[in-house]
């Protein structure tokens, strides 16, 4: 751990220069070590090592710059020790970067009382783990099998600990001398093999004191042979319990942290009508039926923190304000008690957006977006006939016309507090009412963009037409006619006969009747009614129940006569499509206490597009 000859002055050299390529800090910092009279030493902050989280499944945080939040870090984040946020920091941790899948920074010590002491036990040797206070966004984990990966997290502090929980972060991590690793009969083997075989030993052992074996074990280099006596001997002794990951996994001992915040939330989505009443349920409850201020009252007993002399006031913003427990090894935020409020928000956030009156899900197919970049949809065209293959010819290849179509992600997105007053007040409707209207408002602007593309007649990239819908190209009709029994099989024939660049017939079959709420009777009429409607008392309404039904209000804005014919999503022929950010479907709640005004501040955004990617199952009608 200690700096070799000569390093603090190239360290020194170092920190005066600015550095612009990374790769030039990478290297800086592998050379440098301790330097004692500037107080700052390289440090591995975090691996993605997947350690236990409260749920009994393994959690990792993804290191890559795309699930790193850099923002709080532009000015390096505090050093404290023990995720202690009530007393000040004894340093600061600057220069974050990645190199590979580790955060990697440079600690730098204060020269107050409290940052020389903790410097002396870093030069000392005796302080050398180090843990990282982090906030992963709500709705950000990705589950794996048995493991969940945090894709947005962001870094908000790191802390000198007696033991960390991820074995590769630490203060000069990169440089300790380990001891050289050995195989399992004793001789000098492959480190990366004696660390699988070890890690081997302990599947199907679950627990701390498990967890911590494997983890002393690992960073001594002890031999497989050793470390298989000393679990062998411990099962014997039953010194800690196990359970086979074969078998259903439980999650037992759970601390009075989690068991009091599950009852919270659960009396606080009955007080606001999130979750139905259930006698039983809430008569074992101890916070049912209890008042916001007196929830917090007891948050502050659960903490072990007084509430005596505080008003109703002081209470709530206490409360609101006390550091997370850190039971996740790395996961924290601002408060357990504000994140109540923001899971009951966020509750009724995903409410309104499913119970919002949109119609485009119906006929339109949902797409995975990895990014903001533009992306680009290829319609393939039909393979073709198979050719005739004679005895002893040679087959020949197909081949494909294709088409492009580009689409770009877009955020959308708005603010909204609750004010402190509503909270002391015991006034928590709007905690309910305004995510449920953002929710509504969410959904509402995923389906303007999806009929926006029919509203303003956009053009694809292979069609002949000036617009989307055009004579030229057939997808409008000649004549502008009501919904009978005559128009739309020319409507079905048009589609079946539609044929792809390679001139192969698609047989599109119309899946979907779109029209405006002017005359949505008149289609539920014709798809309804066994007879042709206005034909004799002999004529059949053979398009009775052959097609759903869409009734849209944003179409009357643009015409309330036309009607249009649509095939089904995901055939042969695509018509519109809506991306999502990583599949994610949803809006997004982000929430804050806040600062410059009185309460709790919340974002809700959402990450989507839309796009016609090919004509040939679209057709519209003008309508009279």
């Amino acid at each position: 751990m200690y700096s070799a000859p000569g390093m603090n002055e190239v360290l020194r050299e170092a920190n005066t220069v600015t550095v612009t390529d990374h790769r030039e800090l990478v290297a800086t910092l592998e050379r440098s070590m301790i330097d004692t009279e500037e107080r700052t030493v390289p440090v591995t902050i975090s691996t993605a090592a997947a350690l236990p989280g409260p749920s009994g499944m393994l959690e990792v945080l993804r290191h890559d710059s795309d699930s790193i939040d850099f923002s709080r870090a532009e000015n390096g984040l505090p050093l404290q020790v023990a995720h202690d946020s009530r007393t000040l920091p004894v340093g600061r941790v600057e220069r974050l970067h990645l190199v590979g899948s580790k955060l990697r920074g440079v600690a730098r010590f204060s020269r107050s009382a409290r940052g020389s002491e903790a410097w002396q036990d870093v030069v000392d040797g005796i302080l050398c783990d180090v843990s990282i206070g982090a906030q992963v966004a709500r709705n950000s984990w990705l589950q794996e099998g048995e493991t969940l990966f945090a894709t947005r997290w962001t870094p908000y502090e790191v802390s000198l600990v007696a033991s960390g929980a991820d074995p590769g972060a630490g203060i000069n991590r990169e440089h300790e001398k380990m001891n050289e690793p050995t195989n399992g009969t004793g001789g000098t083997g492959n480190a990366e093999n004696t660390g699988e075989a070890i890690a081997a030993l302990f599947a199907g052992l679950d627990g701390e004191q498990w967890l911590t074996m494997e983890r002393d074990a690992l960073r001594a280099g002890d031999s497989v042979d050793q470390v298989r006596t000393r679990v062998l001997d411990a099962l014997k002794a039953d010194a800690a319990p196990r359970t086979s990951r074969d078998t259903v996994d439980i999650v037992a001992g759970a601390d009075s942290m989690e068991k009091w915040t599950d009852q919270c939330e659960r009396a606080l989505d009955v007080k606001l009508g999130l979750r139905k009443y259930d006698r039983t349920e809430m008569q074992s409850n101890e916070l049912s039926g209890m008042t916001f201020r007196e929830m917090a009252r007891d948050y502050l007993r659960q903490r072990g923190l007084s509430s005596t002399g505080l008003n109703a006031e002081k209470l709530i913003s206490r409360a609101l304000s006390v550091p997370a427990l850190v039971r996740s090894n790395f996961a924290h935020s601002t408060s357990d008690f504000a994140n109540l409020l923001g899971s009951s928000a966020e509750k009724a956030l995903s409410a309104g957006y499913t119970e919002a009156p949109e119609t485009y899900a119906a006929w339109t197919r949902n797409v995975n977006m990895a990014n903001f970049r533009q992306h680009t949809f290829t319609n393939l065209s039909l393979f073709g006939d198979l050719s005739q293959v004679r005895q002893l010819e040679e087959y020949k290849s197909g081949t494909f016309s294709d088409r492009a179509e580009t689409a770009t992600l877009a955020t959308y997105g708005k603010l909204f507090g609750i004010a402190r007053q509503a909270l002391i007040n015991d006034d928590l409707n709007a905690m309910v009412d305004v995510p449920r209207k953002m929710g509504r408002a969410a959904a509402r602007q995923v389906g303007d963009l999806v009929y926006s593309i029919i509203t303003t007649d956009a053009v694809l990239s292979d069609q002949a037409g000036a617009t989307l819908f055009n004579t030229t190209d057939g997808t409008l009709a000649a004549s502008a006619t009501v919904i009978d029994t005559a128009n739309m099989s020319i409507a079905r024939t048009a589609l079946r006969t539609r044929t792809d660049p390679s001139g192969a017939t698609l047989n599109v079959q119309p899946a979907y009747l779109l029209v405006p709420a002017a005359i949505e009777t008149v289609a539920q009429v014709f798809l309804a009614t066994a007879q042709a409607p206005g034909g004799s008392n002999n004529d059949v309404n053979v398009f009775a129940n052959s097609m759903q039904l869409v009734v849209e209000p944003r179409l009357d804005a643009d015409d309330v006569n036309a009607w249009y014919v649509m095939g089904a999503p995901g055939g042969e022929v695509e018509t519109v499509v809506v991306g999502w950010l990583d599949g994610r479907q949803e809006p997004f709640l982000e929430q804050e206490e806040g600062f410059t005004v009185d309460g709790m501040r919340y974002k809700v955004r959402i990450d989507c597009t839309a796009a016609a990617l090919d004509w040939r199952g679209m057709y519209q009608n003008a309508g009279a």
